[in-house]
């Protein structure tokens, strides 16, 4: 059991990241939605940690309630059965907590993405969608593992997760302009000519 649980950590973080990838596709597919996407794959992401945490803290408590109930029919404790409203209490709590840092993260990325130049910008938003491209690379190697008989898969995935990082990568740094949106109007530490990269300084 134990050797299943780094498995286990993995898919549940993957599946989150894969969310996140199509949260941020959709996202980029719409225009109003364009500036908030990769806030919103971020947001998708933080959940995986979150859960993953939550399953471990989760864990043990059952293995400490397993012993002191253990120790009660022993007779060394004498402690009441955790009753079913305590555990699903904090299954909500943990909702809102996981919920909550998420939207945190979020709103925190959003707030510092309209704060970089946009030569930098470029360069994150680049690094970042290359990533999420990745993901859905790793997609299409989980797929190709589970067709029988299909020849050369290891390089046909090679080819593909090049192909997807290279494709989103490039598609952010050509139209990095539409990922965040206007310049921000108080507390911007870039110039508005920065932002947008419409100086000749901010352009070298």
């Amino acid at each position: 059991m134990h050797q299943m649980l780094p498995l286990l950590i993995a898919a549940i973080i993957f599946a989150f990241l894969a969310v996140g990838a199509v949260v941020f596709v959709l996202c980029a597919l719409i225009p109003p939605l364009r500036k908030y996407s990769l806030s919103a794959a971020l947001w998708c992401a933080v959940w995986g940690p979150c859960s993953v945490a939550w399953l471990i803290l989760a864990g043990l408590a059952v293995v400490a309630n397993g012993f002191a109930m253990q120790s009660t029919r022993l007779g060394h404790l004498s402690l009441p059965a955790t009753p079913h409203q305590l555990w699903t209490g904090y299954g909500v709590f943990a909702l809102i907590c996981m919920a909550s840092l998420a939207t945190i993260a979020a709103v925190v990325h959003q707030w510092l993405v309209h704060r970089m130049t946009l030569a930098l910008f470029r360069i994150y938003a680049g690094l970042v969608s290359a990533g999420i491209g990745s993901v859905f690379g790793w997609t299409f190697g989980f797929w190709l593992a589970t067709v029988p008989e299909f020849p050369f898969k290891f390089v046909f995935w090679i080819l593909a997760m090049l192909a997807l990082c290279g494709i989103f990568g490039w598609a952010a740094l050509r139209n990095a302009r539409w990922l965040r949106g206007d310049a921000p109007q108080s507390f911007a530490w870039v110039s508005p000519e920065e932002f947008s990269q419409t100086s000749p300084e901010a352009s070298q």
